[in-house]
């Protein structure tokens, strides 16, 4: 037995889906434009600088303490857990010591991406839908990398 409807609502639906795959794709893919592209590459640059001096500051203050860094952050990942490092009990006085200074750095470092963000036309929501955006997309790849080498 032959159904004329069910053979006329075939192409229907393929051509329904197809037109909600490119509506949604197309949701979905927000453009990147060469401006974008740019200043979140200026920004990733200076941000990696901010990064790594707030980095070094902190290690050099935990150095100076008397605390190696894993002792650090064996401490530090247990202020969450119920699981208590095998440290001295001083090397946790010590880290409590060295805790305002360090969220002191990491609020200046907060601060300073934050005009990173603004010098280079970006907000924190656009930076990071730029960054997926292109972990996404290997031609954005490929122009953030030219884009890189030649910033560096």
């Amino acid at each position: 037995m032959f159904d004329h409807n069910s053979e006329k609502i075939k192409p229907m639906k393929r051509i329904g889906f197809l037109i909600a795959f490119f509506v949604f794709a197309g949701a979905n893919a927000q453009e990147v434009t060469d401006y974008d592209l740019n200043n979140f590459a200026k920004a990733y640059v200076q941000m990696v600088k901010l990064n790594t001096k707030a980095q070094n500051e902190m290690a050099k203050l935990i150095e100076k303490e008397g605390l190696d860094l894993d002792t650090y952050h064996a401490i530090d990942e247990s202020r969450d857990s119920e699981f208590e490092p095998d440290v001295p009990e001083e090397d946790f006085v010590k880290y409590d010591k060295l805790q305002p200074k360090i969220k002191k750095i990491q609020s200046e470092l907060e601060e300073d991406v934050e005009k990173v963000f603004e010098k280079n036309d970006l907000t924190k929501q656009k930076y990071r839908a730029i960054s997926e955006r292109v972990k996404q997309d290997y031609l954005l790849q490929a122009k953030l990398q030219k884009i890189l080498e030649n910033i560096r």
